[in-house]
């Protein structure tokens, strides 16, 4: 007799609570955790989060995104700014190292323009005159016809360095695409994810309103129905964190865009799985000539090679040979006006002159005869070769990497999507068991489990192996794989 009261006992306190319960379902979740018209598992396309139907969203497709990003990214707008200014410096280099410098100048002393107080000693002479003094003139600046080739080495150091720093802009625009790919598929990953935890709180939330109904028939214990309460409080704070993370993808998207975001995002389009059809022969060889990582080092070592052959010859006796047009130039005074030419001060005569500046260090820094200069130079040539063949060596290792993640990745994508199916229908196998009372609990506890991993899974794998065939295009300094846009990722 003792028993029934018990379960009695049980049942009531059961249902007690049941009553907070169903508060709480209704107050976090009306629309999902009702009673569905179907026990089957199915991830809806009308719920009013994360829905392709939901109207509250600013509707987004790839190609949008892509042209939204680049025209209003505000770090791609200082990027377009910089451009121009790379592009006014490229032009200062060349014209400094093959014309010459012309300019007009034109000085003018002190001129009185009105005198406020006379002195009672004042002369013809004292203070300032009306009439200014000063000249004006064109200058041309002396002209090195050959200098060694020592200011050509600087001349190829200052044009490479803007030429890459030109280039750097444009890989800073392809890494921009890829981050706008790569977070919008993130945010519909994430989206794909909420309703997978959206159906799973709608199963758990029948489960155990199934199990309430058998505990009321005493088929089940009370331990088994809070086994149920318990899940399904773990499904909807695993839905409340899903929601959660949608929003930081958002924020993270409207950043990328330079957007305002004042309202969520939605997307018809989904990730379509396309496997790697680019050789890792064909990758290596890319990543060899055009990475980001290569064109640095590079940079680097031809920089380091030139200064130091310019260091060597500007320590030796090497005279520059110039000449100077010199300055045409029109003087002005009280007395009148006056016009000059002269190349050097007292000098009207054109002349190619050579010349040599040269000062070597005996004792002090630098050392005898300037040594310890030209070994600092060398070392720093040096440091510079074994980096840039080492930048060689981890990019082959890097790709090489990539490549077998790439295919570690696409074996997963294919076994999580067959394991998705079967988890399907194993789930509604047991779920039909488990409502005939053919199937214990820890046998829907496992099924609903197995299914969300899979489905999980499977978002997981395909986004991983989109983010590194984006890794690797960037290594080969591609904005896509050869006969592959990925543009076309995007699926309706």
């Amino acid at each position: 007799m003792i028993w029934p009261l018990i379960l009695l006992a049980g049942s009531m306190l059961g249902f007690a609570q049941d009553e907070d319960l169903s508060a709480l379902e209704t107050a976090l979740s009306p629309d999902i955790t009702t009673t569905p018209t179907s026990r089957r598992w199915s991830i809806r396309r009308d719920s009013k989060t994360g829905s392709d139907k939901d109207i509250s969203g600013r509707s987004l497709d790839l190609r949008s995104i892509l042209e939204e990003g680049f025209r209003k990214n505000p770090f791609e707008q200082i990027r377009g700014q910089q451009r121009e200014q790379f592009e006014l410096t490229k032009t200062d280099i060349n014209q400094r190292f093959w014309l010459p410098k012309v300019s007009l100048d034109m000085q003018a002393g002190n001129h009185r323009v009105d005198r406020w107080r006379t002195s009672q000693q004042n002369t013809p002479e004292m203070g300032a005159q009306r009439a200014a003094t000063g000249s004006l003139g064109v200058v041309i600046d002396e002209y090195t016809l050959f200098n060694w080739g020592r200011d050509y080495l600087q001349y190829l150091n200052e044009k490479q360095t803007v030429s890459r720093q030109t280039q750097q802009l444009l890989e800073a625009r392809r890494r921009l695409k890829f981050s706008l790919i790569s977070q919008y598929f993130s945010l519909i990953r994430f989206k794909e994810i909420l309703k997978i935890k959206q159906e799973q709180l709608r199963q758990t939330s029948f489960i155990h309103r199934l199990a309430k109904e058998k505990l009321q028939l005493r088929k089940i214990q009370v331990q088994e129905y809070y086994q149920t309460r318990s899940e399904y409080l773990r499904a909807q704070t695993e839905y409340q964190q899903a929601l959660f993370d949608v929003g930081i993808e958002e924020e993270n998207l409207a950043n990328l865009l330079g957007d305002e975001y004042r309202g969520s995002y939605r997307s018809v389009e989904q990730l379509k799985y396309v496997s790697l059809n680019t050789s890792q022969d064909e990758a290596l060889k890319y990543s060899q000539e055009q990475s980001v990582q290569y064109r640095d080092a590079k940079l680097a070592y031809d920089n380091a090679s030139r200064t130091y052959e310019k260091t060597l010859k500007d320590n030796l006796p090497l005279p520059k040979f110039s000449f100077n047009l010199g300055t045409y130039r029109t003087g002005f005074d009280p007395d009148g006006t006056s016009w000059n030419y002269e190349t050097t001060p007292g000098n009207r005569n054109l002349e190619l002159v050579a010349a040599i500046n040269m000062r070597w260090t005996i004792l002090g820094e630098g050392g005898f005869f300037n040594s310890r200069d030209n070994q600092r130079a060398f070392l720093n040539k040096r440091i510079t070769e074994i980096s840039f063949f080492n930048t060689r060596r981890l990019l082959e290792v890097k790709v090489r990497t990539i490549f077998r993640t790439l295919r570690y990745l696409e074996q997963n994508v294919e076994v999580s999507t067959s394991q998705s199916k079967n988890a399907q229908k194993n789930y509604d196998s047991v779920l039909d068991n488990y409502i005939g009372n053919r199937a214990s609990y820890a046998d829907i506890k496992l099924a609903i489990d197995n299914l969300v991993l899979s489905l999980t899974n499977a978002e997981n794998f395909k986004y991983d192996h989109l983010n590194k065939k984006l890794e690797l295009a960037d290594f080969m300094g591609l904005e896509d794989f050869p006969g592959e846009n990925f543009e076309s990722l995007a699926a309706r």
